[in-house]
């Protein structure tokens, strides 16, 4: 009778384990994973754990705004290359991507949130397709308009269009919103660091100063962190994102010397 036990097959691997030495090494020397961290306490450790298989060349965490336990659980995590900026007071849905950016010494910046446990599996992409050449590599989103939430279908809608005003209908509603995404520090001083701010006017201008901005990769394993979001906050949240939207657009309209009807 056959041995059940030696025809069951080895657990798979999970996370960092994937990600081979030879990309550990070139993320150790020019890659800077930027972190945005508010009332983060029950995500925080295990998303540094994530970035922590990356082997990256430092950790830059951007904590606004916290009254739980985020600043207390960062001060006293161990690992290497941890620069951490302190806010007592919330500075604004993205405006830690811009102090991150600026502060980064790699030649590659990954933004994450803590909204999210993304796989470091899953991370890796967007540094590679940086390291080949790519400007900024964006996660690829749907091309579809799939959230029955009306005012999540107006922000796709709003991706969407933007998209098609720069001529770039290929990218569907990926945006710089979205995270994690990647850019070169390169590209970030060309757009300036303070614009990274606003996500969609920075998206539209690496795409007018002819950046190379591509759909990179697909999130497929992920774990929310959002339970319990009040819904005032995300009506905000969605509200601020169509609010950048419209300043992408006049930004354009601007350029162009032309009214966008």
């Amino acid at each position: 009778m056959p041995n059940a036990k030696r025809s069951a097959r080895p657990p798979r691997k999970q996370g960092g384990d994937r990600i081979n030495n030879s990309e550990k090494s070139e993320n150790q020397s020019k890659l800077s994973v930027i972190l945005g961290v508010a009332q983060s306490e029950k995500t925080l450790k295990k998303i540094l754990k994530q970035i922590e298989k990356l082997c990256p060349k430092e950790i830059i965490v951007v904590i606004n705004g916290s009254n739980d336990r985020s600043i207390d659980l960062i001060l006293s995590y161990s690992t290497y290359a941890l620069k951490i900026y302190i806010y007592p007071f919330a500075l604004g849905e993205d405006v830690w991507r811009s102090i991150g950016a600026s502060e980064a010494s790699g030649d590659v910046c990954l933004f994450l949130d803590t909204d999210t446990i993304i796989q470091a599996e899953e991370l890796q992409p967007f540094a590679m397709a940086c390291y080949k050449g790519v400007d900024i590599a964006l996660q690829r989103s749907r091309n579809r308009i799939m959230d029955k939430a009306q005012n999540m279908e107006t922000i796709m809608l709003a991706r969407t269009f933007l998209n098609n005003l720069l001529s770039r209908d290929e990218l569907g509603t990926s945006s710089m919103c979205d995270l994690p995404f990647a850019i070169t520090r390169q590209a970030a001083a060309q757009i300036g660091f303070q614009h990274l701010l606003v996500p969609p006017l920075a998206h539209a201008m690496a795409i007018e100063r002819g950046l190379r901005i591509e759909r990179s990769h697909r999130i497929k394993g992920a774990t929310s962190g959002e339970k319990g979001r009040p819904e005032g906050k995300r009506a905000w949240r969605e509200l601020t994102c169509l609010g950048d939207h419209m300043e992408a657009i006049h930004y354009i309209a601007e350029r162009n010397n032309h009214l966008i009807p």
